[in-house]
């Protein structure tokens, strides 16, 4: 999003630039208006606000998803039954700092190590859109 952000900034600065910077019109021989150099700015104004409101909006619904799973992080306790984002389901077992100790078969007791965040969801609970 940022490059697209910084090459929308290099567009104006150069519609800005040939607009400012360009010679000045000759005056018409009736003593006509010349151009106003704020002009450019003023057409380019509604682009700046759509474009800062876009980025607005995606980073706030971004903010609120990552807030929405780092608390179904959080809220994943003993005995709780996982799929991670490879699709293994297993079992909680152990909790660590920033991981957890899933149970993925009962009858050979196979464990495994998996980061938090190889955690997709809980089973059981909707996928998360």
């Amino acid at each position: 999003m940022t490059a697209l952000f910084s090459s929308a900034l290099v567009l104006a600065s150069d519609v800005l630039a040939a607009e400012v910077g360009g010679p000045a019109p000759a005056p018409a021989a009736g003593g006509g208006q010349t151009q106003n150099p704020m002009a450019g700015i003023w057409a380019l104004l509604p682009f700046v606000l759509i474009l800062i409101a876009f980025f607005w909006f995606t980073s706030r619904s971004q903010k609120k998803r990552d807030q929405k799973r780092q608390e179904m992080l959080n809220s994943i306790k003993l005995k709780d039954d996982v799929m991670t984002i490879g699709g293994m389901y297993g079992r909680v077992v152990q909790i660590r700092d920033d991981e957890f100790v899933l149970r993925v078969d009962d009858d050979k007791d196979v464990k495994v190590t998996v980061s938090k965040n190889a955690v997709s969801r809980r089973v059981g609970e909707p996928e998360a859109q």
